[in-house]
């Protein structure tokens, strides 16, 4: 008899520190009102916050592009994926495409955002995205 009720007072111990929590991570969890409305939402996301403040809204109207990579893009010498390395572009750095490689995918461009800024040469089309579009970050992650 004894048994069945400590059995009893432990379930509903159990159950109402369940409920209990629950309630309490609800209340922590979800901000209030005023906590949401304090929140300052950008009307576009970007995935990496100099890459924004880089830009200016002329870049935002032209054909600016941005290295859609995870690690870096390779700015080469030649169009020629075994051509020499002259930097590798960190993620969703800016480029300006002076022109196309025809019968390559690569492109001549000039770095308009970033440490590289200025310097010129040849990427890899299938890895730059232009600015304002969804990125596919290609490559390995980390």
């Amino acid at each position: 008899m004894i048994r069945k009720i400590l059995i009893s007072l432990l379930c509903v111990t159990i159950i109402v520190t369940g409920i209990t929590g629950g309630f309490l991570f609800l209340y922590f969890a979800i901000p209030s009102r005023k906590a949401a409305a304090s929140i300052d939402l950008p009307k576009r996301v970007e995935d990496e916050r100099a890459a924004l403040e880089e830009s200016t809204e002329e870049e935002a109207a032209s054909d600016t592009f941005v290295a859609d990579v995870y690690q870096s893009l390779t700015l080469r010498e030649r169009p020629d994926s075994n051509a020499k390395e002259i930097v590798g572009l960190p993620p969703l750095t800016h480029m300006k495409i002076i022109e196309y490689v025809n019968g390559t995918n690569y492109a001549y461009v000039e770095v308009t955002a970033g440490a590289s800024q200025g310097a010129k040469g040849y990427v890899n089309t299938d890895y730059i995205t232009r600015l304002g579009e969804p990125t596919i970050r290609a490559g390995a992650e980390g």
